[in-house]
């Protein structure tokens, strides 16, 4: 399941807290005055001193938020090549929070270490650790046609490859090793991942691919493209940020739509507008499920329109861009910024069951869903002089009227119902070296546990409620109202980033400070307290998840970032498992405290 909850062609509920948007609002920025534009569509910076980073108190160095990279004023170009290559290792310790899913079945908030379920002679050793390192090259071509128009890829190269991992005689599809390799222990190093064969991905892997064209009346941006909304809560492009000018090397996941959008000011006002089609999911297509078809006949199709998740999107905002919005706060002025959106979806019919590639698809199958949602989205960003404060709201408003494919306990209508919202503020001082943060965010919640009880990450949660009860027995809860932050939006080190896998049924407040010990080297430093708004669903039943604790140390030069990072949870009552509630033996009792060390490398280009 997508962690923002997206709406797959399975059910409308899946897809959500992470309704692909707008698309990258940097369309919004983009649509002013028929400025050449420069790659990507940004507008052309005169040469100059390059400026200092800015500070980020959102964000810990361990997950680096570099200045976006400064375009000098130069000749066109045919083709550029932008991107970063990302080093990360991790130290993880006692992130199952000291609970043993081995004794009665259920779940632990983290996997521990693959030993401890060995049944080998003799035991094998179970470390309350476990440390990891990868790596990613991340390339994002620019194809120049002219100044106004231009072609976008992302292609990940070594996307989050584990170092050691496929080993010379490693097969991970079930055969076995090569006689003269029985063990790895003889490996001679490592060969290139193959997805089927010895890892789950291939070497490369094409993500995105999209057409910008400034028109004299507007931008058309359409293909494969990022998505992303104001803070990045709902809607996150994994990369750049267009709203703040910066660039996160630590983001895994990132919004993507195929989308047709255009976008341009209305004459006479500062305010831009963009009007957007997705293609949120097809459901079944003959590349899918008739090889021999699409093969000899070139072009795939979709089999049947009913079953599409259409999407519209509305969006009108006062936008400047970060460099804008920046000189007017030099310059002693008040700065405001703000938008609204609204994405209405939706879907007639739906394809139940997974495919089997190459298998015809059953008509069987094929059943009625009637699904729809409504969802509004407000941002707002003002500065003055050495004060910020920035915030964002959505709401998920719809239905889905057909369920009972899915489950007979489903019956009714289910009302989709969520809430999420963030808000910011920063203050400078100390000749602006010292920068003082708070946030405050809210993510609604349900009153179901995971499946099965103990285990805390979205990614294995019930998208729906009512699915663990036996055949004949009436669902009580006709209401889907979790919301759940976007993946690549990270608070913390341990508790949302690790352990639930993002925000979601929680209150939480997080005081932060940053501060430049030389024009390189910056430390940071926060908390983060968290509550939870149903602790019904939690595993403990409790009020509060628990208090945690980060600091690092970060130096970054020109492109190169290099970062330490260290935290610290004390759970508390949501995340204990006492024995009311079913937990025995070595999986009961009181959450115990975890820890993490994390380093950084980057290089972006």
């Amino acid at each position: 399941m997508k962690a923002s909850f997206r709406l797959r062609a399975t059910a409308l509920v899946v897809a959500l807290p992470a309704v692909l948007l707008v698309g990258q609002t940097g369309v919004l920025a983009q649509v002013g005055p028929m400025t050449p534009a420069g790659p990507g569509g940004e507008e052309k910076k005169p040469e100059g001193i390059a400026e200092k980073a800015p500070s980020q108190p959102g964000q810990l160095p361990t997950t680096p938020v570099l200045p976006a990279p400064k375009t000098k004023k130069k000749r066109f170009q045919l083709f550029e090549l932008n991107g970063y290559f990302r080093f990360r290792a991790d130290y993880f310790k006692d992130f199952n929070l000291a609970f043993d899913d081995s004794v009665d079945g259920l779940g632990t908030p983290y996997p521990r270490a693959l030993g401890c379920s060995s049944t080998a002679a003799g035991g094998a050793p179970c470390p309350d650790t476990i440390k990891s390192s990868n790596i990613r090259l991340r390339l994002e071509p620019v194809i120049n046609i002219d100044e106004n128009a231009s072609v976008h890829l992302q292609v990940d190269v070594l996307d989050n490859m584990v170092l050691g991992a496929t080993p010379d005689g490693y097969f991970g599809d079930g055969t076995s090793r090569p006689a003269n390799i029985p063990v790895n222990g003889f490996t001679g190093g490592q060969v290139d991942p193959q997805q089927g064969r010895n890892y789950l991905n291939d070497s490369i892997r094409i993500k995105r691919a999209w057409a910008e064209v400034m028109t004299p009346l507007g931008l058309l941006k359409f293909g494969r493209q990022p998505s992303h909304w104001g803070l990045g809560i709902l809607a996150n492009g994994g990369g750049a940020d267009p709203f703040h000018g910066t660039y996160d090397l630590d983001a895994d996941y990132g919004d993507t739509a195929d989308r047709l959008m255009f976008g341009t000011i209305i004459p006479g006002t500062q305010y831009r507008v963009a009007v957007a089609t997705d293609w949120a999911a097809s459901g079944p297509t003959s590349a899918q499920t008739d090889l021999w078809r699409n093969r000899y006949d070139g072009q795939p199709y979709n089999l049947d329109n009913n079953d599409d998740v259409n999407q519209w999107i509305v969006v009108l905002a006062r936008l400047d861009s970060p460099t804008d919005f920046q000189d007017v706060l030099d310059q002693g002025e008040p700065a405001l910024n703000y938008g609204a959106y609204f994405v209405y979806r939706t879907q007639d019919f739906d394809y139940n069951p997974g495919l089997q590639q190459g298998f015809p698809t059953d008509g069987a199958n094929y059943v009625p869903r009637h699904a729809k949602a409504y969802i509004p989205d407000v941002w707002g960003h003002f500065g003055y002089k050495k004060l910020d404060l920035e915030g964002e709201a959505v709401g998920i408003i719809g239905s889905i009227g057909q369920l009972q494919d899915v489950s007979s306990t489903l019956d009714q209508e289910l009302k989709i119902r969520q809430l999420g919202a963030v808000g910011r503020i920063k203050y400078k001082m100390v000749d602006d070296k010292l920068l003082l943060g708070f946030e405050l965010g809210y993510a609604s919640g349900d009153q179901w546990d995971n499946s099965p009880p103990g285990t805390t990450d979205v990614r294995r949660a019930p998208a729906l409620p009512c699915l663990d009860i036996p055949a004949g027995q009436p669902c009580n809860d006709h209401t889907v109202s979790a919301f759940r932050f976007d993946l690549d939006y990270k608070i913390d080190l341990i508790l949302f980033r690790e352990l639930l896998g993002t925000v979601t049924n929680a209150t939480y407040l997080r005081p932060s400070l940053s501060y430049d010990l030389t024009r390189a080297i910056t430390f940071k430093a926060q908390s983060v307290v968290s509550f939870a708004n149903k602790p019904v669903a939690t595993p403990g039943n409790g009020s509060m998840y628990g208090v945690e604790f980060d600091g690092d140390l970060g130096y970054r030069n020109e492109g190169f970032f290099a970062g330490l990072a260290a935290g610290v949870l004390f759970p508390l009552g949501a995340m204990d498992h006492p024995a009311a509630l079913g937990y025995t033996d070595a999986n009961q009792g009181n959450a115990g405290n975890a820890w993490t060390l994390q380093g950084r490398l980057g290089l972006q280009f």
